[in-house]
């Protein structure tokens, strides 16, 4: 079956060279300017063609039908039975990673451009929610109110928003990489709980508030830039992005302040 592709016009060489690195030799072969520019490079594979005698497909709808119809669920009932999400579910990713490699390249052969596509945002969503998973049992066991869509419902899923705390919308993010990717330069939700990574290892877990959701809870901030803005902790940072001032606060003071608040909330509900 002769298999032809029509990408992007404004999808570059340079992307298509480093998204087959990253397929060949993993994320780890990427420096950090390296994975900003493939970030643009998969957003824009969207809406790339796959042509056979057959049909036309979009790189999405491959994905969809080739990756997410089958296994997500699958992916998701394995996930939520694993007591710690953090060290049990990369095996588990890989292991599906496997199958669907062995799906595409028996339906799609010789086409590594779609494969690395699809990997890639296999990677993303199995990632994701197992961050997601993480976060709303770490909330569930600090004694924070909020509220989650379902993560098992396909529909769910696809809500604007993660989570809803103190009435604010929120958003899980793995990595500050959502920033430098055109879907998410608007910053649309009033807060986000992500990771500052310090090289590939160290981690830190922050949120991210529009000034608005800030001013619920309240407190002194000091100026600094986003990547700076850890430096300071505990003490919570304000930041200028392109989408506009973000406080940036650690995620352990935030669920204190959090905390606090609802107790309050909860006090004067019962007077």
């Amino acid at each position: 079956m002769t298999t032809t592709l029509r990408l992007p016009t404004d999808f570059t060489d340079g992307q298509q060279r480093l998204i087959l690195k990253y397929l060949v030799e993993g994320r780890q072969a990427l420096n950090q300017a390296e994975w900003r520019l493939i970030l643009d490079g998969f957003d824009l594979l969207h809406q790339a063609l796959i042509v056979t005698q057959e049909k036309t497909l979009t790189f999405r709808q491959v994905y969809q039908e080739q990756v997410d119809c089958p296994f997500a669920d699958l992916y998701l009932a394995e996930l939520l039975k694993l007591p710690d999400t953090t060290r049990g579910y990369p095996s588990l990713r890989a292991r599906m990673a496997r199958v669907i490699t062995k799906r595409l390249r028996h339906d799609i052969p010789e086409t590594n451009l779609p494969l690395a596509y699809c990997l890639y945002f296999w990677e993303s969503f199995a990632a994701g929610y197992a961050f997601e998973v993480e976060i709303y049992r770490d909330l569930t066991a600090a004694g924070i109110d909020f509220e989650a869509h379902d993560i098992r419902n396909r529909h769910a899923r696809r809500s604007p928003y993660d989570l809803k705390v103190l009435g604010l919308q929120g958003d899980i993010k793995t990595s500050l990489y959502f920033l430098y990717v055109r879907r998410g330069r608007g910053l649309p939700h009033d807060f986000y709980i992500t990771r500052f990574y310090q090289g590939y290892r160290q981690r830190t877990l922050v949120v991210m508030l529009k000034p608005k959701a800030w001013d619920q809870i309240d407190g002194d901030t000091v100026k600094a830039s986003l990547e700076k803005a850890a430096r300071h902790f505990p003490l919570p940072a304000t930041a200028k992005l392109e989408a506009g001032t973000i406080v940036i606060v650690d995620y352990e003071v935030w669920k204190q302040k959090v905390l606090r608040r609802q107790q309050r909330q909860h006090i004067g509900e019962q007077q």
